[in-house]
This record gives C-alpha cells, sequence and structure tokens, in this order.
C-alpha cells in the first residue's frame, strides 16, 4: 500500500509499505508540529501521522494515538503522558498511509478532514484542565492556539491574544494582568509571564523559549507542561467537536504531501490534511 515513509536523510517520500492485517481504511490524516520536529530525525522507514479519520463498519472514527496504563501512580497523578506504556505505538504504521492499524478508535459525528482535529483538540480538553478559568491569554493564534480559543470562548472565560503574525489574530490583546496565560507557540514565554497576575499560573502546550525563573518565585507563579491526550479526553473531544466553530483546513491528497509541507512550514496554511 501507498504511505509517506522517511528516506534515509529523514525525509518524507511517497512509497510502499506492506499492509497491515485487520487495517482501517484511512480518510484523512492531519499534519502535526510534531510530524515536522521529527523529520531529520526519526528513523528511515518511519510512517508519520497520527491524527487520523478512519472508516469502521461505515462509520467515521478517530484513532486514539496512545494509551496509558491507567494504574500506576503517574497515571493517578493524572500523568498519562509520562506512563511508561504512554510511548508504545497504538497506530501502524502511521496515518500517512492507505490503512492503518489501530489499537483503539473513537466514533466521530463528523465528515472526515474535520475528524482528523479530534487527537489535537483532546489534547487541548485535557490542557485546558489545567487552565483557571477567568482572564485568559492563548499566545500564539496558530492552529493549535485556535482550539483553545474556542474551548475558552465555549467555557465562559474572558479571552486575550498574543500573536506576531497580523492575519492570524483573532482575539485582543490583553488589557492588563490576566489569571491564566497557555504558551502554543516556540517564542513568548516572556511576554506570557509578564501579563500574569502575581499568583498566576502558565500551561506550558509549547516549549516557548527561556523562563524567568526569578520572577517565577518572587510572584509565586505556577507553571505546568502538559502534552498529548488519553481515550477519556478522546471521547471528550469526539463530543465537543460538532459544537466549535473552529478553521476549515487546506485538504491536499498524500500525493501532494510535499507541497503541504511546505505550505504548513511557510504558514501559508493554518491546518494541512491530506486524504490517500
Amino acid at each position: 500500500m501507498r504511505a509517506v515513509i522517511l528516506d534515509p536523510a529523514g525525509q518524507p517520500v511517497l512509497g510502499e509499505v506492506p499492509e497491515p492485517d485487520g487495517g482501517l481504511r484511512v480518510l484523512a490524516c492531519g499534519l502535526c508540529g510534531s510530524d515536522v520536529e521529527k523529520l531529520g530525525r526519526a528513523p528511515a522507514g518511519t510512517v508519520l501521522g497520527h491524527e487520523v479519520a478512519a472508516e469502521l463498519d461505515g462509520r467515521v472514527v478517530a484513532l486514539v494515538h496512545h494509551l496509558p496504563c491507567g494504574e500506576c501512580s503517574r497515571c493517578l497523578a493524572g500523568h498519562e503522558s509520562t506512563c511508561a506504556e504512554f510511548a508504545a505505538p497504538t497506530i501502524e504504521p502511521g496515518g500517512f498511509a492507505d490503512r492503518v492499524r489501530a489499537a483503539e478508535t473513537v466514533e466521530v459525528d463528523a465528515e472526515a478532514t474535520l475528524a482528523t482535529y479530534t487527537e489535537p483538540l483532546a489534547c487541548a480538553v485535557r490542557a485546558l484542565e489545567r487552565v483557571p478559568a477567568g482572564r485568559v491569554l492563548v499566545v500564539g493564534q496558530g492552529f493549535v492556539g485556535r482550539l483553545f480559543l474556542a474551548l475558552l470562548e465555549r467555557r465562559g472565560d474572558e479571552v486575550f491574544g498574543l500573536e506576531p503574525n497580523p492575519e492570524r489574530r483573532i482575539a485582543p490583546e490583553p488589557d492588563g494582568p490576566v489569571d491564566a496565560a497557555i504558551l502554543c507557540s516556540r517564542a513568548g514565554a516572556d511576554k506570557a509571564l509578564a501579563a500574569l497576575e502575581p499568583g498566576g499560573t502558565l500551561v506550558a502546550f509549547a516549549s516557548g523559549g527561556a523562563l524567568d525563573l526569578d520572577d517565577v518565585y518572587r510572584r509565586e507563579l505556577q507553571v505546568l507542561g502538559m502534552r498529548s491526550a488519553t481515550p477519556r479526553h478522546m471521547r471528550e473531544a469526539a463530543a465537543l467537536l460538532p459544537r466549535l466553530d473552529l478553521p476549515e483546513p487546506t485538504v491536499l491528497p498524500l500525493e501532494r504531501f510535499a507541497e503541504g509541507l511546505l505550505m504548513y512550514t511557510r504558514g501559508e496554511a493554518l491546518k494541512v490534511v491530506f486524504t490517500p
């Protein structure tokens, strides 16, 4: 079957891989920033893609990307993404392919390209559990930032945003200190900290640059790192997805992967989804 495979230099090429036993037909797969981070790093032969919508018994399902054990001390403390079992592959060979084998699925009431949003939305749903309600700043208004903005608005928070690209700004800049900030970009940690009230909370959903720990110490700020999602959050995201106003993706066939990747890395597309 066809798949986008990393070559010996770690770059994506369209090629052929064995079809998995009991595989599901892939309907669409979204390109994630973490996929881009693996280019040039992941082993040759890797098939990327985890934001997958597939067909199961005539229904659209989203594939669960990771499975924590649910029983260890880390899972019970709410840190499932650090569970020793969490890194095990649950989507094989990867979503940028004609077919995949999945460990667990979640039914989604949405057309396939939007159903690919389930996994990233689930990550945001999980992170939002750690964000205090009130005045909340989202730093970075790319695709993930838009997910957080939609969830915060639905929750009833007073929402603000920081975004260097004027074409992506949809939330106003803060008019005063905020109770919490969510960092969704590779820069802006300093601005996020500066915007917080004393005792405020910063949730890091991206690296965001260096933090001034003296500022954290003196103003008693809380800094939390959050990533990925659990099956419970996938189910919650699937239920929320049809109720949210989210941006439409740029949809391309799998054979135009290089073009879509370039659009994404240049910032010309907010979200790119590929269909086999």
